[in-house]
Order: structure tokens, then sequence, then C-alpha cells
């Protein structure tokens, strides 16, 4: 008599990583595969994922297998009941299964079953997907699939829910399934949530081509655009400044005031604390901070401008505005167009 499973080892597999990033696609091809072969496939996916259809595991690209849809293991088992001779189960969206998942995929691979799970290993926040950790712990075979930042392009990290276009709160819903108008996959980077109630203060690094550039004459025009916001500004300048003194400095200044001034009024690449300089330091805040270059607008400034920017954006930076403060300068206004042409933002001139 042949056995098609003589050797009766189960196995699991689990596919992970944030949306958009092939999970589906993925767990399509291998169970496709096992189906080629003659195994004796079962699919199941959650019934709260309506978005492409409810019978079947569809991947972003349109690709389709069939599923029973399920709301919980209970359901799953009486259908396995009535496929005593499966070999092969995948499940997608396994992380809406909750905790009893966990010992149902223990339980057929100890009955020498393959099982195949796909599903988010982190939520909206960033934080583990409960109970994909366990999943992980258990399984034979692990791939962390990636997809790419839809704001630079990089590998992403997690999945960024957006409400109305802004990003979500933590303490909102984890389950909410939707597609690309719901989420967005993000790098670390730009992968945002957002507190209520968060009091911290919006935060610029007034970034200056040289030491008179005018950074005062800046921080009051933007103060007459929200005069009903408090300001504060604090300055990077002492040799005897420590790390841990200007990372103390900002933390407790953001949440005395509505805007933050950080004007960096030596050169920015120049050391802290050991090899630690400004750049650095201004990289640590970046998902927070925005940077305000600021040039006076004078012959060759074009080329000091330009030298700047390219120093910002080697640090990954966030440029909000360039600003040029005024001088006696006949050809402002062609310098200006010609600095938005090459680096493609808006110049503002005070």
């Amino acid at each position: 008599m042949f056995l098609k499973n003589s050797d009766n080892v189960g196995r699991l597999e689990v596919i992970c990583g944030s949306m958009f990033s092939g999970k589906s696609e993925e767990l399509i091809r291998r169970l496709r595969r096992e189906s080629f072969t003659k195994q004796n496939v079962l699919v199941f996916k959650h019934s709260i994922d309506k978005r492409y259809g409810e019978n079947g595991i569809f991947s972003h690209s349109q690709d389709s297998i069939g599923a029973y849809p399920a709301s919980n293991v209970e359901e799953m088992e009486k259908i396995i009941s009535n496929h005593p001779d499966v070999e092969v189960i995948g499940i997608d969206e396994v992380q809406f299964f909750g905790k009893e998942v966990v010992e149902f995929c223990k339980k057929y691979v100890d009955l020498g079953k393959r099982v195949i799970v796909a599903g988010l290993d982190l939520d909206f926040k960033a934080e583990p997907f409960h109970p994909m950790p366990d999943l992980l712990t258990y399984a034979d075979s692990i791939i962390k699939l990636k997809a790419i930042c839809m704001v630079c392009g990089k590998d992403a990290y997690a999945s960024q829910r957006l409400i109305n276009g802004e990003p979500a709160y933590r303490d909102d819903p984890i389950v909410m399934v939707g597609a690309s108008e719901n989420y967005e996959a993000r790098c670390r980077r730009h992968h945002i949530v957002r507190d209520r109630g968060d009091k911290r203060a919006k935060i610029y690094f007034l970034f200056g081509t040289d030491i008179n550039a005018g950074k005062e004459e800046v921080e009051n025009y933007i103060q007459s655009k929200n005069p009903n916001l408090t300001t504060k500004t604090i300055s990077i300048f002492k040799n005897d400044e420590t790390v841990i003194d200007l990372r103390n400095t900002i933390e407790k200044s953001s949440y005395e005031c509505d805007i933050l001034f950080i004007r960096i009024v030596k050169s920015p690449l120049i050391p802290i604390e050991g090899e630690y300089s400004i750049i650095d330091l201004m990289a640590e805040y970046r998902k927070i901070s925005s940077v305000i270059l600021i040039s006076r607008n004078r012959r060759g400034m074009i080329n000091e401008v330009l030298i700047s920017h390219e120093t910002i954006r080697k640090a990954d930076l966030n440029l909000e505005e360039i600003y040029f403060t005024t001088s006696n300068n006949p050809e402002k206004e062609e310098n200006i167009k010609k600095i938005e042409d090459i680096i493609n933002s808006k110049a503002i001139l005070i």
C-alpha cells in the first residue's frame, strides 16, 4: 500500500511582514505549488477580511486562491472534520484568529500536517501583533517580507494607519482591515503614531548658511504668522555642553511652548562630544522636527545654499522651508528661482 505521508512529520511555516509586503502572494504561491504536487490542501482566511472577496485569499496584485472564511478556530475545526485527508493547511491573516490559533497550529503539526500561515508581525503601532510572536517561536521556518516605504522608497518596517490622511492615534482599535486608502507601508523613519493630548512643541532646527544668516528674523516672521502660539528659542553653540545636556534641554523645552526654535549657531558638522556632531543630534529628532534653511539674499549665496541643502539631505532630515533674508541684491528674485528649480522646494523671501 502506498503512503503519501509515510514519515508523518509535520511542519509550521510562518510568512510575516508589513502590509503590502507580499505575504498573501507568497502564501498563495506555496499552497498552489502543493496543489500541483497532488497534496490535499485546505485554505482558510479570517471572515473579517472582505477587501477583495469572501471565498478566497487575494493578493494586492490580484492573484488568488480559494479559501474558507472563518471567524475563529472552532469554525476551522468544523471544516477540517469534513476533510480528514488534508495534508497541507494554509491560513491567511492569522493574527486575527487570537491566541487559540497557536494551539490549533501545534495540534495539526503534531498530526503530521504542513501548516503554512501568513500575517502581520507588527500592528499599526509597530508593536507585536499577538499571537504572531508565539507562532514565530514554534515555527520550523520563518520568512519576513519587506514592502517599500511609500514616503522614501526604502525597506518598510511596519504598516502606517492613516485616518483622513493623518497618522492614527495610539489608543485607536488594533483591528481595522483596509486597503491602500487606510494603510501605507512605512520605514522606521517615516512610521508615525500620534498620542492624544501630546503637548510636545513643534521643533524647528534653524540652519543658517553662515552665522549671520538671519535666524532671529525668521523666528519673528514665523511667530507673526502664528500669534496665538507660544515660542521658545534655545541655541547650540557652547563648547562645554554635553550631548546629555542638550538632550535634556530639548526635552524639557519641548513641553514649555508650542513652537521650539533650536538655533544652530556653529557648523552642524563640528563635534559636540567625541565624534558626535550637531548633525547627529538633529538626526535623533528627525521624526518630530523639521529643518529651516536660512540664507542672506546676497551675491554668491547659491552655492552656500546648495551645500547646506546637501548636508541636510544626506542626514535624511525634514527640510520644511528655505528662507532668504533681505539685502541689497538686484539679482535676488533670479537667485531664488534658480534654487527653487534645483532643489524642488519653495523658498520664502522676508
